[in-house]
């Protein structure tokens, strides 16, 4: 394997990983301060996506902005099914929130299916052309996706510092104690919804300019998530911010020399991973609410 092929594919890696960072941790977030297990974030992942295209490409307006239309749509509808439906089911338990979010989901590939329809949509890319550095050539979209991934994480690690973010991990460790503190563990809850799900949104608005959006987006997403919070500990925002880029980087490096069996490969990482360290590299196996 030549240098410039070897970054070539690290970039994919990092730029795939990027995304399961921003989606896990929405993920991570939702289930750690609601315990709620939303099943339906791949397909936040997907309806931004959409969003996005539709902002940029049909209306015409600056990607920047559409980006922004794709976070503050996906944080509303989130909040909007929280209020409307899932803060319904919470005193019933946990597994009928998920069973809930599921359900959901699937409305939401139906809906798509019917308004977008079945074909990709393809967004004209932003910087054509590809930067080079010796042998090495690089895609210029990919790099400003992976820039502006490591930005919104950033902008989520300070936002955790914040008082709202405190308040947030203080009812992620113990909502009961977080209470007894004067913090509203309801109102904390649709704020990590709204968290949660906008970055899953703008998750899926950055993919567009190289991937595209297609209805079966929000699934691919939502299974390596799902590995990426397995990997690195249920409930660990760190945990999950690790193993998403080595999710990404070690699918990447697979897929050259497997295809798409890469996907084999993460599954028997995380079989040997599991076996040594049965919470995940910066975890615990988190209980399940009632039991």
């Amino acid at each position: 394997m030549d240098t410039g092929l070897f970054f070539q594919i690290l970039a994919n890696g990092l730029m795939s990983g990027g995304m399961y960072a921003l989606v896990a941790s929405g993920l991570t977030l939702i289930l750690g301060v609601a315990k709620i297990f939303n099943f339906a974030q791949g397909h936040f992942y997907m309806l931004g996506a959409y969003v996005t295209f539709a902002v940029a490409v049909t209306l015409g307006i600056p990607y920047p902005i559409a980006l922004l239309a794709a976070l503050a749509s996906m944080a509303i509808l989130g909040v909007l099914f929280h209020f409307a439906i899932v803060q319904w089911t919470i005193p019933h338990g946990f597994f009928h929130t998920v069973l809930v979010t599921i359900l959901f989901g699937t409305m939401v590939s139906q809906a798509s299916l019917l308004t977008f329809g079945p074909t990709q949509r393809i967004m004209p890319a932003l910087i054509p052309g590809t930067l080079n550095i010796g042998d090495v050539a690089l895609n210029w979209n990919k790099l400003l996706v992976i820039g502006c991934a490591i930005i919104v994480m950033a902008a989520l690690h300070f936002f955790m510092k914040t008082k709202i973010g405190t308040a947030m991990l203080a009812a992620a460790e113990n909502s009961d104690v977080a209470s007894l503190q004067g913090i509203n563990a309801k109102q904390i809850f649709w704020i990590a919804m709204a968290v949660g799900c906008g970055l899953s949104g703008i998750a899926g608005g950055l993919i567009v300019p190289v991937l595209g959006a297609s209805l079966a987006m929000g699934a691919s997403i939502f299974t390596r998530a799902l590995l990426v919070l397995i990997i690195g500990g249920m409930g660990s925002m760190s945990g999950a911010l690790i193993a998403a880029f080595l999710v990404g980087v070690i699918e990447s490096f697979a897929f050259h020399f497997v295809g798409y069996l890469n996907l084999l490969v993460i599954f028997a990482f995380v079989a040997v991973l599991l076996y040594f360290r049965p919470g995940g590299l910066m975890g615990k196996p988190l209980p399940i609410p009632g039991e």
